[in-house]
């Protein structure tokens, strides 16, 4: 068979259709074949064009008889630039230099990448490593360890790196203890060296080994693989390492560059100062080999603790708890060990006034053994090893200012009595899921405070008690699932959705959730379903002699059912439930932990936060529509532990009730947004947390992908539905606000299916149709549930009202995101006439704002050019940035695509999209735009920006007021961030520029637009 009529053979491609393969697909259809073929997004295209382009080349020149002539034809074709064409006879440059000796270099090209694998005709590691340095003027390493030997092998070429001005950043670990404290403090010495170090070896979060080799010349080079800063490294170890150029894989190069510095920035890793704290690194290593560690609460090691990004959203949010909605009684939800009670600690520290005198403290908890850790966390945070006392347990405090005690203690010295129930500022309750118990509610209910935390993983009780009535009714805080995951404070999960052929549909759906009753009918009993469970558990964990599990039943019938069927089968089991007595509790935990029981089946042990961190198995036997409930039983098995490196979790998936939603399950476990979930599910969920799988087998994946897709078309029919049952309760004035909290649906559900008016019509509540003007508002009110600005809130409001002249540009704003027809340009005046004319709409608007005003988060305040309607922070649709700064009028509406708008000769907006293809992950264009750290912005001008043309002088010179909008991806709003000013740049054509913002981001911001923070 000839080239021209060969199949081409089945398998994954990425290519350019050209006029031959086109012919090549037209022939696979014979032979049975399908071809998957999409339009291509500009970013990925600019890339595969020129790589297209490039490949042609080579053996276009090879052939050539005049090959600078040939390649200076092309290059006038693509750029008329005539100083960019090659002299004749080809010649390259390979130094310049000050010195009259030749520089030191590299036997590996700069300009192309390489690997090296240790073969015998190779250059070593080490020798590579010396000459990249001898001929760097800005040296990044990333290294687990240090040892003395690696400093030794390349002491000579760090010294003359720091000898002729030269800068080094270094960030190692004490991770495994094998770091050399001496060779550590020897670096951090050099002039021009820096050092920042992780002290926290249990999370082994730093496994790289790279180094990037910074050139003014533009010759950068980038060293990854095995290259840590060690003997064997260096030396004769068996290592492959890949060497990337800047000058043909620049977007790896780039990448290492971004990576770094936000490493660089992290918290995490602090400046180390040879002086100051080595006698804490040598604690901390030698705490990794298995020696002791001076104390923590010794004062020498009171360095100062920053909370986690993660941490600093929960601090955030109850602010704006506080601050903006004036709700003093906070619960914070997070699973154990992720930092509840230090969380806790900074937000009591953010309390303290100027003057440095401490509000008083009740810190109150129902087991005397969590005291001394919490009051050790407040100390360090602190910095202050005296702080706090103790009471119960053989402690008794000479003052009640800062107290540590038990409910128990609290309650029997009757302290709420003597003291007065607003004695203490700032009162902690740990554990207050049992704050409906007698002793705890006392607690709650006879304080007091100002300020009010809560801590609990597990808000829900097995008692059926509430206990957000304690807490202004709501969750104030919840530490995300993926944070915890990210920071390796929990151990990572692989989940297996697995069918199990029972079909829930006929069961009844009450109150949100299956009966639990007739769940019961169905599980217990079905041995059929037993054997599946056996097989799957089997097949899975391996040798279940070794496994801890916990299974999770509809039923004490069911669990008992359970446990004695794997128990006749080989696998020892037990049952726990809410009446299960105390000792016997303790007893079987202490035989799932010692193996003498392989499964404890339960059907509410998760709501009674016994701690099981040994727990490596979840069984997962009975569907639960509450995500809070799911992420609990999950919790249960994430612990740490020194026996588990993860946690296995086996979920039988029934055919289920078209009320369920798996969406919401699915989302609060993987951070993945509703809208993406189905390609997620098809995907295998590819950008979960490292170390974290989510497999569906064939029918429960059908399962799942039809309920979400089902779920997420929603359809006005389905919601109506449900309305016209909300409204059986409330009557048919049923506010939007009852309807989505009888049926736990978002806001966009409802405007998914064209807002709540639309919803009444079709329900029958409203027995008016709309007209065409009201239809096409009631579809675009969606476009207004990003608004998280008050001043526009408000406007919502009070358009029924009649406006004062001063909203005028506000108005507008409103009116040009309804009706954004380019051609249509009016005045705000026209905008209220309009809104009269659908008064059902006006009336719906105004509902809006209450809801929406929840999403309202804090902004500081910050100097705007005059007229400017926006606020620091807030959320902004294109439309509505263009009309705020004036760039729209009532009389002018230009079409503005890019990114970058002038505005006059004083400002200057810059209107940023992080990812610029969502359909595919994209190396060449993913980090060209990100954020460095809460104060630092990466950001990469137009194509053709030299660095020395008017535009670049102006960014160089800040020649203009910039101002950055950001927002992850084009279904997202712009987020204001301020006015930034530069810092310094790399390259030309394009400019990549680092800008100062005048005002730090949020913490939550900067978890989403850090793109390049490690997992």
């Amino acid at each position: 068979m000839s080239d021209s009529s060969r199949v081409l053979p089945e398998g994954l491609y990425e290519q350019l259709i050209t006029s031959a393969l086109s012919d090549a697909l037209a022939r696979i259809k014979a032979a049975g074949l399908h071809a998957d073929i999409e339009e291509l997004d500009d970013s990925l295209l600019e890339t595969l064009l020129a790589r297209h382009v490039a490949r042609a080349l080579p053996s276009v020149l090879h052939s050539a008889s005049n090959k600078v002539d040939l390649a200076n034809s092309i290059r006038s074709t693509i750029d008329s630039d005539p100083s960019e064409l090659v002299l004749a006879p080809a010649q390259i440059l390979r130094s310049i230099r000050r010195s009259p000796d030749p520089l030191l270099t590299t036997s590996t090209p700069l300009s192309l990448s390489a690997l090296l694998t240790g073969a015998v005709d190779e250059p070593r590691l080490g020798i590579e490593l010396e000459r990249e340095l001898a001929s760097s003027d800005h040296v990044d390493a990333l290294v687990s360890f240090v040892t003395w030997e690696g400093w030794r092998r390349l002491q000579p070429a760090l010294k003359a790196l720091s000898s002729r001005g030269g800068r080094l950043r270094l960030i190692t670990t004490t991770y495994t203890g094998a770091t050399d404290a001496e060779a550590v403090a020897a670096i951090s010495r050099l002039p021009g060296a820096e050092v920042r170090l992780s002290y926290d070896g249990r999370r082994s979060r730093l496994h790289a080994k790279a180094w990037l080799f910074r050139r003014h010349s533009g010759f950068s080079t980038a060293w990854v693989g095995s290259a840590n800063l060690s003997r064997a490294a260096l030396g004769g170890g068996l290592e492959w390492t890949v060497k990337a150029s800047a000058i043909d894989l620049p977007h790896v190069v780039e990448k290492f560059s971004g990576t770094f510095e936000t490493l660089w920035n992290d918290p995490e890793f602090e400046v180390f100062d040879p002086d100051r704290d080595r006698s804490r690194l040598d604690s901390a290593l030698s705490k990794e080999r298995g020696g002791s560690a001076t104390p923590v609460s010794s004062p020498t090691f009171f360095a100062k603790l920053q909370p986690w990004p993660f941490q600093e959203e929960i601090l955030d949010r109850l602010r704006i708890e506080r601050e903006v909605h004036g709700r003093k009684r906070n619960l914070v939800v997070a699973a154990t060990g992720t930092g509840k009670t230090l969380i806790s600690a900074f937000d009591y520290q953010r309390q303290v006034p100027p003057s440095g005198i401490r509000p008083r403290l009740l810190f109150v908890a129902h087991r005397d053994e969590l005291l001394q850790q919490s009051l050790e966390a407040f100390r360090h945070v602190l910095r202050d090893g005296a702080f706090g006392e103790r009471l119960g347990a053989g402690f008794e405090p000479h003052s009640h200012d800062h107290l540590f005690t038990t409910v128990q203690s609290f309650a029997s010295r009757g302290l709420a009595e003597r003291c007065g129930p607003d004695f203490w500022d700032y009162v902690v309750v740990d554990e207050c899921h049992h704050s409906t118990a007698e002793t705890y509610s006392g607690v709650v209910e006879q304080l007091r405070p100002k300020l009010l935390v809560g801590l609990t993983a597990t808000p829900e009780r097995a008692d059926g008690q509430d206990i957000l009535p304690h807490f202004s009714g709501r969750i104030a805080a919840e530490i995300r699932l993926w944070h915890a995951l990210d920071r390796q404070l929990l151990a990572p999960f692989d989940y297996y959705g697995l069918a199990d052929g029972v079909d829930l549909r006929a069961v009844e759906w009450k109150s949100g959730t299956y009966s639990a009753a007739g769940l019961d009918k169905l599980y217990t009993g079905n041995h059929r379903r037993v054997e599946l469970v056996l097989e799957q558990f089997r097949q899975h964990r391996g040798n279940v002699a070794e496994a801890r599990a916990l299974g999770f039943c509809a039923s004490v019938a069911h669990a008992e059912f359970m446990a004695r069927e794997f128990s006749a089968r080989g696998i020892p089991s037990a049952v726990v439930h809410g009446e299960t007595p105390d000792a016997e509790r303790r007893a079987i935990r202490g035989r799932l932990e010692r193996r003498e029981v392989n499964v404890v089946f339960t059907c509410d042990l998760y709501n009674e936060g016994i701690d099981l961190p040994f727990v490596d198995t979840l069984l997962f036997l009975r569907p639960t529509s509450s995500p809070t409930v799911f992420l609990q039983q999950l919790g249960r098995g994430l612990r740490l532990h020194d026996e588990k490196t993860s946690c296995l979790v086996l979920d039988f998936i029934g055919q289920s009730r078209a009320e369920f939603r798996f969406d919401r399950l699915l989302s609060a476990v993987t951070g993945v947004p509703r809208g993406k979930l189905a390609d997620a599910v098809i995907q295998e969920f590819p950008t979960l947390p490292s170390g974290c799988s989510l497999r569906l087998d064939r029918v429960a994946r059908d399962i799942v992908l039809g309920n979400v897709t089902a779920t997420l078309k929603g359809g006005s029919r389905t919601l109506a539905n449900e309305l016209k049952e909300s409204a059986r309760r409330h009557g048919n004035d049923v506010t939007l606000a009852a309807f989505l909290g009888d049926t736990g649906r978002p806001l966009a559900d409802v405007y998914d299916a064209d807002g709540f008016t639309s919803l009444r019509v079709v329900a029958g509540l409203d027995p008016t149709p709309l007209s065409n003007d009201e239809a096409m508002v009631a579809r675009r009110l969606r476009q207004l549930l990003h608004t998280d600005d008050p001043e526009q809130l408000r406007l919502f409001e009070e358009l029924r009202n009649g406006l004062d002249p001063s909203t005028d540009r506000r108005v507008l704003m409103l009116g040009y995101q309804l009706w954004h027809d380019l051609k249509d340009r009016f005045g705000p005046d026209e905008v209220v006439r309009r809104f009269s004319r659908i008064p059902r709409l006006k009336a719906e608007l105004a509902s809006l704002a209450p809801l929406l005003r929840e999403q309202v988060g804090l902004a500081p305040s910050a100097e705007l050019p005059p007229g400017w309607t926006l606020q620091l922070h807030r959320s902004y649709q294109r439309r509505e940035v263009f009309t705020a700064t004036g760039v729209w009028t009532a009389d002018s509406k230009p079409y503005k695509n890019e990114g970058v708008i002038p505005i006059g000769d004083d400002d200057e907006l810059f209107l940023v999209t992080l990812v610029k293809d969502e359909k595919r992950f994209s190396p060449t264009t993913r980090y060209r735009d990100y954020a460095i750290s809460r104060t630092l912005f990466h950001w990469q001008s137009q194509a053709k920006t030299p660095e020395d043309s008017p535009v670049g002088r102006r960014y160089r010179t800040n020649g203009a007021r910039f101002w950055l909008f950001v927002r992850k991806t084009d279904a997202d709003p712009f987020r204001f961030l301020g006015r930034v000013s530069y810092v310094s740049h790399e390259g030309s054509k394009p400019m990549s520029i680092t800008w100062k913002l005048d005002h730090p981001m949020p913490a939550g911001l900067f978890q989403q637009y850090a793109s390049l923070v490690a997992a």
